[in-house]
C-alpha cells in the first residue's frame, strides 16, 4: 500500500510539474545523435565485403608527442588535398612543371589526361575521408584539377629522381630529399588509383610501373640486394605484358597510395618472403567477414597478452646466451628466434637503415597503421618499434646491434634516443608474441642460462679461455697424481 501511495503522488507530481527540457538539454541530444549518426559512416566498414583506408589526417593519438608534429607535415611540395592550403609551400609553379613534363612523356595531351581523371573522380573521391573533403569545402571540378596536377607531379618526380635527371627542374640533392620524404607523409598522399589511371593513358606505362618500384626500393629503409631487385623486376615484367598492364599489375590488392605500397615492401622484403608471410596471413587479412577478420587480427596482436617478460635488454639477452644475428631477407616480418640443442639462443632480426629519414619514414607507417579504418594492419610496424625499443636501453645496446641496425646518424647515442623516444608513445600491439614467448621459455631454462653466463664470465677472450684451460688441466693433473699416489701406496 506504501508503494502504491508513493507511486500515485509522483505521477500527480509530475502532471503539475512536467519536466520540460531546456535548449541546453535539446542542443546535448542532438549533439549525440550527430556523433552517433557519424560513428554509423565512419565505422561501418566492419560490415562491408570490401573496404580500403582512406586518406586523413594523422590519428590524435600520434599527435600528443609535441616533437612529432613536424613529422607529419610536408616540407617541400605539398600533394594532396590535406595541405593544399599551405601557403608557406605553395610550390605550384614547380608542379605545372613537373606536370608539362609529364604529358610530353605520356604521349597523351592535358586535355585527355585531365578529362580520364574527371570520369573517374566519384571513385577516386571515395577514397578520401567524407569529413575532410566537406570541411576543405572541395567540389569536383577543384579535386580534379589538384589530383591532375599531383598525380603527374608525382610520376614525374619518380622518374626523374631514378634517372638522375632533376637538374632540369633547378632541384638539387637537398630539394629532391625533402620531396622524397614528402611523398610518404600520410597527410599528403593521394589515393594509387590516380596514379593508375595516368599510367593507363601512357605510352610508356611498363617503365612508369618499373620506375615507381624503384623508388620504393631507394625509400624501404633496408639494403637491398641487387639480385633480389633484379628478379623482382623481372616478376613485374611478366605480370604486366600488353595493353592496360598497370590495372592487372595491381588487381589482387591495389596499393592505397604510395605510403601503404612503402610499407608492403618494407615488411615483406623479396618475393620469396612475401609469399610465405601471404599465405601465413591470409586467414587473417584477406579472407571472410571483414569485421571478423579485424577481430582476429585484434586477437593475435592482443597488447594484453598473458607471458611474463624477464628480458629488459640487449645485454641480458646476451647474458642469457641468445646471440644477435641479421635475417637473410628484410622485411620486418623475418624476426624470428630459435633456440640450440644445448645454450645457444639466437635471436634474427631485420636489417634496418636508420639515417634523418627513418624517425619521419617510420612515425607516417605508424599512423597509418592506427588509423581507426585501415582493417587491413595487425601493426606490425608499431609491434617492430616497439621491440626495438624493449631492446634498446643504451648506447651499448646499438653497438651490439649493428649487425641489423646500419646507422648513418652521427651516434650510437642517437639512435637508441630515436627509438627509445618512439617506442616510449606507441600503443602496445604485440605481431611478435610468438618471438618473445621463445625468448622467455629459453630464459626459463636455468641450466642454459647458467652455463651461458658461465662462458661470459670464463670465456670472453682469448686469455680467459687460456687460465680456464689451465685451471681445468691442472685440477686434472692434480687429480690424476692424487689417483697414481694412492695406487702406489695400494
Amino acid at each position: 500500500m506504501a508503494e502504491d501511495h508513493v507511486r500515485i503522488t509522483i505521477e500527480e507530481e509530475q502532471k503539475h510539474n512536467p519536466i520540460v527540457l531546456s535548449p541546453d538539454d535539446h542542443g546535448l541530444l542532438n549533439e549525440l545523435a550527430l556523433a552517433q549518426e557519424t560513428d554509423d559512416t565512419r565505422y561501418s566498414y566492419l560490415f562491408k565485403d570490401e573496404q580500403i583506408t582512406k586518406i586523413q589526417r594523422v590519428p590524435e593519438i600520434m599527435l600528443r608527442q609535441r616533437n612529432f608534429k613536424e613529422y607529419y607535415k610536408p616540407r617541400e611540395i605539398p600533394i594532396g588535398p590535406l595541405h593544399a592550403n599551405s601557403k608557406h609551400l605553395g610550390k605550384r609553379a614547380l608542379k605545372a612543371k613537373f606536370t608539362a613534363k609529364f604529358i610530353k612523356n605520356s604521349g597523351q595531351t592535358g586535355e585527355i589526361l585531365l578529362k580520364e581523371i574527371k570520369k573517374n573522380i566519384n571513385e577516386i573521391k571515395q577514397r578520401f575521408d567524407e569529413i575532410e573533403i566537406h570541411n576543405l569545402a572541395l567540389d569536383d571540378e577543384r579535386l580534379s584539377r589538384m589530383l591532375f596536377l599531383g598525380g603527374c607531379s608525382i610520376l614525374q618526380f619518380i622518374y626523374s629522381y631514378v634517372s638522375h635527371n632533376l637538374l632540369e627542374f633547378k632541384i638539387n640533392n637537398g630539394q629532391a630529399a625533402l620531396i622524397q620524404q614528402d611523398l610518404f607523409l600520410l597527410e599528403n598522399q593521394i589515393p594509387f588509383r590516380v596514379l593508375i589511371v595516368l599510367m593507363n593513358l601512357s605510352s610508356q606505362n611498363y617503365e612508369w610501373i618499373i620506375n615507381i618500384y624503384q623508388f620504393i626500393f631507394t625509400n624501404v629503409m633496408a639494403p637491398v640486394n641487387s639480385n633480389s631487385l633484379r628478379r623482382h623486376l623481372m616478376n613485374i615484367k611478366c605480370l604486366i605484358p600488353g595493353e592496360n598492364s598497370t590495372q592487372r599489375l595491381f588487381v589482387d590488392k591495389e596499393a592505397v597510395h604510395l605510403l601503404d605500397l612503402l610499407r608492403s615492401e618494407l615488411l615483406f622484403g623479396d618475393g620469396r618472403e612475401r609469399k610465405h608471410s601471404l599465405q601465413r596471413s591470409n586467414r587473417y587479412e584477406l579472407f571472410g567477414d571483414h569485421g571478423h577478420e579485424r577481430k582476429l587480427s585484434l586477437q593475435r596482436c592482443n597488447p594484453f597478452s598473458d607471458y611474463k617478460r624477464s628480458f629488459r635488454n640487449v645485454q641480458d639477452l646476451k647474458a642469457a646466451g641468445i646471440k644477435l644475428k641479421p635475417s637473410y631477407t628484410c622485411g620486418l616480418k623475418s624476426v624470428s628466434f630459435t633456440t640450440g640443442f644445448f645454450i645457444a639462443g639466437q635471436l634474427k632480426l631485420p636489417p634496418l637503415i636508420v639515417d634523418d629519414s627513418t624517425a619521419r619514414k617510420l612515425l607516417n607507417l605508424v599512423a597509418y597503421e592506427m588509423c581507426p579504418d585501415n582493417y587491413r594492419t595487425n601493426y606490425a610496424v608499431t609491434s617492430y618499434l616497439s621491440f626495438l625499443d624493449s631492446l634498446i636501453a643504451s648506447e651499448q645496446d646499438v653497438k651490439d646491434l649493428r649487425s641489423a641496425l646500419q646507422n648513418h646518424l652521427s651516434s650510437d647515442a642517437e639512435v637508441a634516443q630515436l627509438f627509445n623516444t618512439i617506442g616510449s608513445n606507441l600503443v602496445p600491439h604485440d605481431a611478435y608474441f610468438d618471438v618473445k614467448n621463445k625468448i622467455q621459455s629459453h630464459y626459463e631454462r636455468k641450466c642454459a642460462v647458467w652455463m651461458a653466463q658461465g662462458c661470459n664470465d670464463h670465456c670472453r677472450s682469448p686469455w680467459a679461455i687460456l687460465a680456464l684451460l689451465a685451471a681445468i688441466a691442472a685440477l686434472v693433473l692434480t687429480a690424476i697424481q692424487t689417483y697414481c699416489a694412492m695406487l702406489s701406496k695400494t
